[in-house]
């Protein structure tokens, strides 16, 4: 078991118009509000959804069941979390619609949806760095904090930190100083080395890691559902640039076929866009540097 706390929370309220899709409208959303770790909730309505399960069997996602058609939202939660440095949201959420045969249910974590109409809380806890990290026993993704946060977290340090600092610089200074260091070079020269080797952690680094990056690398992307692409057009792939109508110059990062990640040229902020509300025109290539560049205007 673990538990997390936050001290520090802002409390957001966002609505998603007509036409707009999950998660991508809610993840520019938050990155404007700079909200990288916190809740979900939501109601609303929408035009059409993908849902998946997790098979705890095969520890992978699967396929994913379309909704094609509107639906009322009768519960949606989430969190959201940094994975790989960038804003990452999981949600799930129940849904309603009306068939041939009367009042039908579909549940699972919500991989994208067109939006009717829908109204968002979203908590932020700006005091917690919430990370997506790989689970080996489960196979799944979970939530932990960034291992250089977790003390403030607590709040002891707050109160023993002063305490330490004040109390080892005073004591350190009066015994050492410019009479210790020739007492201890001559004795010992080849000693102190040693000693001072050992405790350089070669083992740190690696703690380090598997609570940070390390495990954020590691993380096995795959076992997240994606949407297939549907066409056989070409689009942006990683290391393309792009020229966005409302961003601007781009270079992409990261691309599934359907959704893509940017990183603006003018401020370096990361930016996610669905390829379905794009039109995407015939790529240029640079004949410098070889990158193909495409431009990418709104639909209608």
């Amino acid at each position: 078991m673990n538990v997390l706390e936050a001290r520090r929370a802002r409390h957001l309220i966002i609505r998603l118009d007509r036409g707009e899709e999950l998660p991508a409208a809610l993840v520019r959303a938050l990155d404007e509000a700079e909200a990288r770790a916190g809740w979900i909730e939501g109601v609303g309505s929408l035009e059409k959804a993908e849902v998946a399960l997790f098979d705890q069997a095969s520890r992978t996602y699967a396929k994913t069941r379309v909704l094609d058609g509107p639906c009322d939202v009768v519960a949606l939660s989430g969190n959201i979390a940094l994975q790989q440095g960038e804003t990452s949201l999981r949600l799930s959420a129940t849904l309603a619609r009306e068939s041939g045969v009367g009042l039908q249910l579909a549940a699972g974590e919500l991989v994208w949806a067109r939006v009717y109409g829908l109204e968002l809380r979203v908590t932020a806890f700006d005091d917690l760095p919430l990370v997506r990290v790989f689970d080996d026993r489960t196979g799944a993704m979970q939530l932990a904090t960034q291992s250089s946060a977790i003390p403030a977290l607590a709040g002891e340090p707050p109160r023993l930190a002063p305490p330490v600092q004040a109390a080892e610089l005073p004591r350190a200074t009066p015994p050492a100083p410019a009479i210790e260091p020739p007492r201890a070079t001559p004795p010992a020269p080849a000693i102190e080395p040693p000693r001072a080797t050992p405790p350089a952690p070669a083992i740190e680094p690696p703690r380090a890691a598997s609570a940070g990056s390390a495990e954020l690398a590691a993380a096995p992307l795959p076992q997240r559902p994606t949407r297939p692409r549907q066409d056989d057009e070409l689009y942006p792939e990683v290391g393309d640039s792009v020229t966005h109508f409302h961003f601007g110059d781009c270079t992409v990062i990261s691309s599934d076929g359907e959704r893509i990640r940017l990183r603006q040229e003018r401020d370096g902020r990361v930016r996610e866009v669905s390829l379905t509300m794009l039109r995407i025109e015939p790529p240029t290539v640079d004949a410098a540097t070889g990158r193909k560049q495409f431009r990418l205007a709104r639909k209608n």
